[in-house]
């Protein structure tokens, strides 16, 4: 089957490891994104470079347009009676997105063209974005007959709500984010794809104290300030150290990871992330707030559970055990290759839409 996937930016490598698996599994498929991704991925197969997304003029038109900037929180968006729908919040955003669609459908259809999209047998539109904000490509590509799939990662559908002109066409929809589903109960949730063969096993210094590692890319999301002074009550009664691995660059982070005997991934309603899975594959034992919902559709998982008050309480016992540290660790490298195999996720994906 031949499979175009499109993506304003390879998130997460999610596109790259949806359209890898494809490959491995015997199709031909295509990733297309509007820019590079903040991380210089480089794993898209054609990136546009489209203006007017991430370059300055853009930066001071989102100040103007909308001066208040979405807050990120660990809470989970409250639940209403349909999911959150994308609008223009003024007539100058409105202005401003026509002018941009009119400004990119040239150089979209041209590279549309080139590649042949009429040949392919499925679009996959990662972030429920279409080319367009109006949606105009995609509408046209499904009225050609071609069948389109949504998938929603990361905060899109949190903070900016589904695309009418894009998800209202969308034969199948689906998520790696457990809370999308409970914003639209109509998403089929799928796991984080996630390739953990690079990842060795954690190896920490000989001798050292029980090091405990913790990454917080955005603090009030991770719930860091909690988190720490759990860490720090450790830190007088067991003196464990602390690692804190913070701006630094990926292979850094990545390495310093690899050193900690134990992981706190974060606290609050979201669950876990990218980070919280880098530890799971190194054979580290992590905690996480897993809210009952979300423990009922993992399943067996191997996070230990925790939340803001009992942190220290829930960690003392890996902390003096190394046996348990090792028998769970093993857990986790486990279930990481078992649940989020990129492989697993595209042939769930592919089972839905009945291919």
């Amino acid at each position: 089957m031949k499979i175009c996937h499109f993506a304003v930016e390879n998130y997460a490598r999610v596109p790259a490891r949806l359209v890898q698996a494809e490959r491995e599994l015997g199709h031909d498929s295509f990733l297309i994104t509007l820019y590079p991704s903040r991380q210089k991925f480089q794993d898209e197969d054609l990136c546009l470079n489209l203006p007017f997304v991430v370059d300055p003029i853009s930066r001071i038109m989102k100040r103007i347009i909308r001066p208040a900037p979405a807050q990120m929180s660990y809470k989970r968006k409250s639940v209403q009676s349909a999911p959150p729908v994308w609008k223009p919040k003024n007539e100058i955003e409105k202005i401003v997105f026509q002018i941009r669609d009119n400004i990119w459908e040239k150089k979209i259809r041209s590279v549309l063209k080139k590649i042949c999209i009429q040949s392919y047998d499925l679009i996959i539109l990662e972030g429920g974005s279409g080319f367009l904000r109006s949606g105009k490509i995609v509408r046209e590509l499904k009225q050609q007959g071609m069948p389109v799939a949504v998938l929603y990662c990361g905060s899109d559908l949190r903070t900016r709500g589904i695309i009418p002109s894009v998800d209202s066409i969308a034969d199948y929809r689906f998520t790696v984010e457990f809370d999308h589903t409970l914003l639209d109960p109509n998403l089929h949730f799928l796991f984080f794809p996630f390739d953990s063969s690079d990842l060795s096993a954690a190896k920490s210094p000989p001798d050292s104290p029980i090091r405990i590692g913790h990454s917080p890319t955005n603090r009030a999301v991770k719930g860091t300030t909690e988190i720490l002074a759990q860490l720090e009550i450790l830190k007088s009664t067991h003196g464990i150290e602390i690692i804190l691995i913070e701006n630094l660059p990926y292979a850094e982070a990545l390495a310093l990871k690899q050193t900690c005997h134990l992981f706190v991934e974060t606290i609050g309603e979201l669950g876990y992330g990218i980070s919280g899975l880098e530890a799971l594959a190194m054979g580290i034992p992590t905690g996480c707030e897993i809210l009952p919902d979300y423990a009922e559709v993992l399943g067996d998982h191997p996070f230990i559970n925790v939340n803001s008050g009992n942190i220290a309480e829930r960690l003392i016992p890996y902390v003096e055990s190394k046996e348990l540290r090792a028998a769970q660790g093993e857990k986790s490298r486990d279930w990481v290759r078992k649940v989020h195999d990129p492989k697993s996720v595209v042939r769930e994906m592919h089972k839905v839409m009945g291919l």
